[in-house]
């Protein structure tokens, strides 16, 4: 801790405090110091809660498409139809230990890491650093989160990505209001790039999100063009991955239903709604693929489900008949934009609305995989049911999860409803925004805004799993509410000239500043006669 008398120019390295009348010297300078580090006892702590929900959900929870993934890996069958990075990542956790824990308590290891590594970057541009280790347990304490990270799910490092993100724009955004040199450190453009590229890797959209970033990060100046070609190296690196790599090392196509089976739900809602309004030779095409009284039963706006994975629906016909199915629904949207338009808002309700809508995809419980490994003959084969279990580490552990889970299950605008948080993240970061008149610090949001966007331009189902990383976002940036003015940057002039007779001393000003190290800023306060408070 240094202070110094302002008389006039002043070098501060050649301020020579006198400790002993140093107000803060003593009992107070001691608690200052014996006070626990942000990062250490963050980390801590959220490793001691998500090692807990392992214990009780070991070796992960399994939904359709966590078993999928296993099959994958497991039987060599590898295809797009879900990313393939994390059918990797499950493959190499097969691979060095027989089973996916090993990949399950990664997820969580790293998720505790990324909470570390946002609250303290979020910490250099304000608020008590209680309120951030608060935050930081709080998101991992939420059933919704807690047993997120445990499943085995794609999602599951896409949204570590975006913690991860989030820390590195919070300590660009403070690098940036200290005046920094160089305006763009190569290690956080590093981490941009990186964070950027994973992120589209590990969800087909995230192409979206790094698109929004960059867009948004024109508002931080000295560093907009270089966040752009970072997202134009992170987008171009994912499409050569997807285009070239995966082709090359014989990774086949999927299903080339699953890419059409938001305009099939259209047709099918469309059909519903005016079936005179099908010319017959529409008529006939639908009829091809299903019943037409599966189309008129099955038109559900707010997800595909009903329509494409039924025992009605003949889905090689479909197939098939792709082609003619697309341009059937391209006249559709012509003659009935708003039909179209109105079941494309209702099926991404889970990206826009705070309310309940439809039957919303809930993280996947231990009772129900027998139901799916018996629903798909894929999975009947036993190198994936010696892999799809549920056997928990510690009873007591699961017992525990068990109780939280049943108490706190809701409300679900609350705690299954990104689209709740990341409202909250708009009016947390632009009240900050507003009232240090600094709009850099809106790129924060971006975030939350392009998982917004992703998903209301392609979405299939309400699965709450889709809006994970605005939840989580949302939860980390409310502490920012505490946040006070910025702090004033300290100026520094040279020292008088050789020879030069020195200014009176004239004390007008005291600064105290000290090194808070949980954060790595700096706290100052003045004195003059007529206050004693924070800077402003």
């Amino acid at each position: 801790m240094t202070h110094e008398v302002v008389a006039g120019p002043v070098h501060l390295a050649e301020a020579s405090p006198d400790r002993h009348t140093d107000p803060l010297d003593g009992p107070a300078r001691r608690r200052h110091r014996r006070r626990p580090p942000l990062g250490g006892t963050t980390f801590v702590l959220t490793q001691a809660v998500l090692v807990v929900w392992w214990a009780a959900r070991y070796p992960g929870l399994f939904s359709p498409d966590s078993l999928d993934h296993v099959w994958q890996a497991t039987t060599g069958n590898w295809n797009s139809h879900h990313p393939v990075a994390y059918t990797g990542l499950v493959w190499l956790s097969i691979q060095l230990t027989g089973g996916v824990g090993a990949l399950t308590l990664a997820q969580a290891c790293a998720l505790a890491a990324g909470l570390t590594y946002a609250v303290t970057g979020l910490r250099r541009i304000g608020g008590p650093a209680w309120c951030w280790g608060a935050a930081a347990v709080a998101v991992v304490l939420l059933p919704p989160v807690g047993s997120f990270v445990l499943c085995v799910w794609t999602d599951v490092p896409y949204v570590i990505c975006h913690v991860f993100l989030l820390g590195t724009l919070a300590r660009l955004v403070a690098w940036r209001r200290a005046g920094g040199h160089p305006a763009f450190p190569r290690a956080l453009l590093a981490a941009v790039v990186a964070a950027l590229t994973l992120i589209c890797l590990f969800r087909q959209n995230g192409f979206l999100v790094a698109a929004v970033v960059a867009v948004v990060a024109l508002l931080v100046r000295r560093t907009a063009l270089r966040i752009l070609l970072a997202g134009m190296v992170a987008t171009t690196v994912a499409l050569l991955a997807n285009w070239a790599l995966l082709p090359a090392v014989g990774v086949r196509d999927s299903d080339p239903i699953v890419a059409v089976e938001t305009f099939l739900a259209d047709l099918a809602v469309g059909y519903a709604a005016d079936p005179q309004d099908f010319p017959a030779e529409e008529t006939a095409l639908l009829a091809t693929v299903a019943p037409l009284a599966h189309w008129r039963s099955s038109a559900n706006c707010y997800t595909v489900d009903p329509t494409v994975h039924h025992a009605d629906f003949d889905r090689r016909a479909a197939a098939a008949r792709r082609a003619d199915l697309l341009a059937a629904w391209w006249r559709l949207a012509r003659r009935a934009p708003m039909t179209v338009l109105k079941a494309r808002w209702c099926r991404a309700s889970i990206a826009w609305r705070p309310t309940p809508a439809g039957v919303l995809s809930r993280t996947p419980t231990a009772w129900a995989l027998p139901i799916y490994l018996d629903h798909d003959p894929r999975f009947a084969d036993d190198r994936v049911r010696a892999v799809a279990f549920s056997q928990p580490v510690s009873e007591r552990a699961g017992s525990l999860a068990d109780a939280l889970t049943r108490r706190v299950s809701g409300p679900e605008w609350l705690l299954w409803r990104g689209a709740t948080w990341a409202y909250l993240a708009y009016l947390v970061v632009g009240l900050l925004a507003w009232r240090r008149r600094e709009r850099a610090l809106l790129v924060l949001a971006a975030l939350s805004l392009g998982n917004q966007l992703s998903v209301l331009a392609v979405n299939n189902a309400q699965a709450a799993r889709y809006m994970a990383a605005p939840l989580v976002l949302g939860v980390l940036l409310l502490p920012l509410l505490a946040a006070g003015p910025p702090r004033p940057r300290s100026v520094l002039t040279a020292p008088p000239p050789d020879g030069a007779e020195p200014p009176p001393l004239q004390v007008s000003d005291v600064t105290i500043s000290g090194a808070d190290d949980d954060a790595g800023a700096s706290e100052e306060w003045f004195w003059a006669p007529d206050r004693f408070g924070p800077g402003r």
